[in-house]
C-alpha cells in the first residue's frame, strides 16, 4: 500500500498534495490522491493532529475536511485503529430516497407514495394520437434545438421572471442531479430547506456538501435562519417555492422579497425546484424576479400532466445553464421530442387545460379535509399545499406501526430530515385519496391521529 509507512510520513505525503489549506481544499487533494490510485482502499490516513501540525492549521480544518470526505464514502474513521481509506467494494450507505416508500405490492390504502392520482391526470393516450395522427419527423438532425418551439414560447409564456436560458430535460431530479453536478464541489456549503427532499439529500451528500438547514414557517423559508446560513458562505441555496415537499408549504409573495434582499449581497447560485406546478395553489413566486441572473428554475410537469413525461423546464442563469446543456449533448442530448409535443397538446387542449384545473381542486380539497380531521383530534400538520401533508407525531416508529396494523402506509419522517433536527413526524399523500369517499377518509383520519398520540414502543425505548 502506498501510505503503509510510520504516521509523520504519511502526513508529509498527504501535505505535499494540498495546495490549498481550507477544508474544502484538503478534501479535495485526498480525494484527488484516492482518485488517482495513489491512495488505496484500507490505507490508514494521517491523524488529525499530525496533518494539521505538518500543514500549520488548526485540528479543526483537518477534521470539517475529514468529515467532508466520509460524507461521500470516501474514507471512514474506525475509533482508535485510525481513519482509513475505504474500499470502493463496500456498500454505500442506504439511499434516503429509497426510504421513503412502501412496498408497492403490499396490501392495504398506500399514502407514502408522492405521486400524483392517476384518475386525475389529463388524458396522455389522446394526447399522443393527436401528435402520431399528423406525422412527420420531430427530429431532422441531432443537432436540432433540445426544445421545440412551441413548446418553448408556450413556456416563456407563463415564466416567473425572463430567464437567460430555457431548456427541458427528463424530470426535476435530473434537473436538480444536472446542476448539482455544476455547482457544487467537495467540501462546499449550501443550503437548504429543513425538511428537505430525501433525492437532493442524497445528491448532495454524495458531492461531499457540507448541508446548512435553512427553518421553515408557514411562509417558507424564514429570513433569519437564512441570513444565519448565509453567513458560512454557500455556493448554492435550494429551494422548493410552491407545495414544499414534505411540508407542502408555498412561498408567500412578501417572504420572497425578504428573502431576496437577503442574498442580493451574496454570489451564490439559487435553484428552486417547483415540482407540482399547476396543481399547486400558491402563488407562483421567484426568487429570479429579483435576481435573474443567479437564480436557475424548475417546472415539473410530472405531477400535473404525467410522470410518464419525464419532463421539467429548466430556465434562468446563463452561468449555470451553458455549461449543464453542452454537456447534455454529449449524453442523451435532448428530451424526447415525441414527448414534449404530447406537453404541447395537453397545455393547449381546453379539455387537458380543465382536467389539471379539476386536479388542483380536488388536491386541495383533500388535503384540507384530513388536516380538518387532524385539527378535530388536536394532531398538528402543516398547510398542505399539492399532494403530501407533513404530520407531527409523538414517535415516528410507532406511529408507523400503528398504521400498518390499520392497513395503512404512509412515508417515515426521519429521511426528509437533515443531521441535528428535532421532532417526529410522517409525510401523508393525501392526493390519491377520494374525497368522496366519506368511509375511507373518516378511517384514515381516525387512524392517523390515533398514530400521530402513539407513544414509544419497547424497541424503540
Amino acid at each position: 500500500m502506498f501510505l503503509d509507512v510510520v504516521p509523520t510520513h504519511m502526513a508529509e505525503v498527504v501535505a505535499a498534495a494540498v495546495q490549498d489549506r481550507s477544508p474544502r481544499g484538503i478534501a479535495s487533494a485526498v480525494h484527488r490522491l484516492i482518485r488517482a490510485g495513489r491512495l488505496e482502499a484500507g490505507d490508514r490516513l494521517p491523524t488529525v493532529r499530525d496533518l494539521a501540525r505538518e500543514l500549520g492549521v488548526s485540528p479543526a480544518t483537518v477534521s470539517e475536511a475529514w468529515q467532508a470526505l466520509a460524507a461521500v464514502g470516501a474514507i471512514q474513521a474506525r475509533g482508535r485503529a485510525g481513519t482509513f481509506v475505504l474500499s470502493t467494494q463496500e456498500p454505500s450507505r442506504p439511499a434516503r430516497y429509497l426510504g421513503i416508500g412502501g412496498d408497492p405490492l403490499a396490501e392495504g390504502l398506500n399514502l407514502s407514495t408522492g405521486t400524483p392520482d392517476p384518475a386525475l391526470l389529463p388524458a396522455l393516450r389522446d394526447a399522443l394520437e393527436r401528435v402520431i395522427a399528423r406525422g412527420g419527423a420531430l427530429t431532422t438532425s441531432y443537432l436540432d434545438e433540445p426544445v421545440l418551439p412551441e413548446l418553448h414560447d408556450l413556456v416563456m409564456a407563463t415564466w416567473p421572471f425572463p430567464p437567460a436560458r430555457l431548456t427541458v430535460v427528463d424530470g426535476a431530479l435530473d434537473a436538480l442531479s444536472r446542476i448539482v453536478d455544476q455547482v457544487v464541489r467537495l467540501g462546499d456549503h449550501v443550503l437548504m430547506e429543513n425538511p428537505g427532499f430525501p433525492p437532493l439529500i442524497d445528491l448532495l451528500e454524495r458531492t461531499g456538501a457540507e448541508i446548512i438547514p435553512v427553518e421553515m414557517d408557514d411562509e417558507g423559508m424564514t429570513a433569519q435562519s437564512l441570513a444565519q446560513g448565509l453567513l458560512t458562505n454557500p455556493v448554492a441555496v435550494f429551494v422548493q417555492p410552491r407545495a414544499q415537499n414534505p411540508t407542502g408549504v408555498s412561498m408567500s409573495a412578501a417572504r420572497c422579497a425578504d428573502l431576496a434582499q437577503l442574498l442580493e449581497g451574496t454570489r451564490c447560485v439559487i435553484v428552486e425546484d417547483d415540482h407540482c406546478g399547476d396543481i399547486a395553489t400558491g402563488p407562483d413566486v421567484s426568487l429570479g424576479h429579483y435576481l435573474p441572473e443567479r437564480v436557475v428554475h424548475i417546472r415539473s410537469y410530472s405531477k400535473s400532466h404525467g410522470p410518464d413525461l419525464r419532463i421539467a423546464a429548466v430556465g434562468g442563469s446563463a452561468e449555470v445553464l451553458d455549461p449543464v446543456m453542452a454537456r447534455r449533448m454529449l449524453g442523451p442530448g435532448w428530451t424526447s421530442r415525441l414527448l414534449q409535443a404530447a406537453l404541447v397538446e395537453l397545455l393547449t387542449d381546453p379539455a387537458a387545460i380543465a382536467a389539471v384545473t379539476r386536479a388542483r381542486s380536488a388536491y386541495a380539497t383533500r388535503s384540507l379535509a384530513v388536516r380538518a380531521g387532524l385539527a378535530s383530534y388536536g394532531v398538528t400538520s402543516s398547510p398542505g399545499d399539492g399532494i403530501n401533508a407533513w404530520v407531527t407525531v409523538v414517535d415516528e416508529r410507532a406511529a408507523l406501526l400503528s398504521l400498518a396494523a390499520r392497513g395503512i402506509r404512509v412515508s417515515p419522517g426521519a429521511p426528509f430530515m437533515l443531521p441535528g433536527s428535532q421532532g417526529s413526524h410522517i409525510r401523508v399523500t393525501t392526493g390519491v385519496m377520494d374525497e368522496h369517499d366519506l368511509e375511507q377518509l373518516a378511517h384514515v383520519i381516525s387512524a392517523l391521529a390515533a398514530a400521530a398520540q402513539a407513544g414509544p414502543t419497547l424497541r424503540g425505548v
